[in-house]
């Protein structure tokens, strides 16, 4: 089990990481995975779904407005948004924290469930729900704030700056923190007796290391993805999305390492 302090020690030996062998070493991992990789994304789709449709329905009442009053233009998206009441901006912020509390739950049982697939120990569908036990509840609502932090920052962008401005500097801020808060749940799902404050420490100082190496694994891989996923009329986009979660398995295997036991010796730990 990893203390904090082995763990800023190891980051701190700058060991290098080789991006063409990770990214080969990923697409061998999801032949795999992907059977656990199709039922997580089912799974998040199912409990995404109601905040979606909750989100939709205003907005598509709207639409119909505006298409009966011919006010409505369908190069301006935002025009729907705009157009909501101010609590609807924060239902988005309310709806942005729920799920990412939600799917921040069920990443992490995904990593789980990869680790027990690499290194050939048993694992079941509960597994998806390991981490939604009381003792790290609040982990999770540490980690999701953090989400729903860089939500609001990019609602204040969009609120103060004009659009084009605003639609650059969203878009940076997205960039930029989608290392780190990918760091923080494969943190936490690898060490999650630590504090929730350990796993921000551990990622803003290993992803100021390695981001631009993590980044574009990310962006290769949800580009293969969506590629694949256009051949296939897009509903192979279900089979192909859980492929951008496992490089950042692969780095930290590779960088930091497991103190693997066996599953008898599991009972009672777990």
């Amino acid at each position: 089990m990893n203390s904090l302090n082995n763990l800023l020690d190891k980051i701190e030996t700058s060991k290098q990481l080789d991006f063409g062998d990770i990214l080969s070493r990923t697409f061998e991992l999801y032949k795999k995975t992907w059977t656990q990789g199709l039922i997580l994304i089912l799974v998040m789709l199912l409990f995404m779904a109601p905040f979606f449709i909750a989100l939709y329905i205003p907005m598509f009442k709207t639409a119909m407005e505006q298409m009966e009053s011919g006010a409505y233009d369908p190069s301006d998206p935002n025009s729907l948004i705009q157009a909501q009441s101010s609590s609807f901006q924060y239902m988005i912020l309310g709806f942005t924290f729920i799920v990412g509390f939600i799917n921040t739950g069920l990443v992490a049982g995904f990593y789980r469930i990869v680790k027990r697939i690499d290194f050939e120990e048993t694992f079941g569908f509960k597994d998806f729900f390991y981490f939604f036990k009381s003792k790290y509840l609040s982990k999770i609502f540490a980690i999701a704030a953090f989400s729903l932090l860089v939500a609001l920052v990019n609602l204040l962008v969009e609120r103060f700056l004009p659009d084009t401005s605003a639609s650059l500097l969203s878009a940076g801020v997205s960039i930029i923190f989608s290392v780190y808060t990918t760091l923080f749940v494969m943190f936490f799902a690898f060490n999650p007796h630590l504090e929730s404050s350990d796993f921000f420490v551990l990622s803003f100082k290993f992803g100021s290391k390695k981001w631009f190496l993590i980044f574009g694994l990310l962006f290769v891989t949800v580009i293969i993805a969506i590629l694949l996923g256009i051949i296939t009329c897009f509903i192979g986009l279900l089979f192909t999305m859980s492929i951008v979660y496992l490089p950042i398995y692969l780095v930290y295997k590779d960088f930091f390492g497991f103190d693997t036991i066996s599953d008898i010796d599991r009972i009672g730990i777990d």
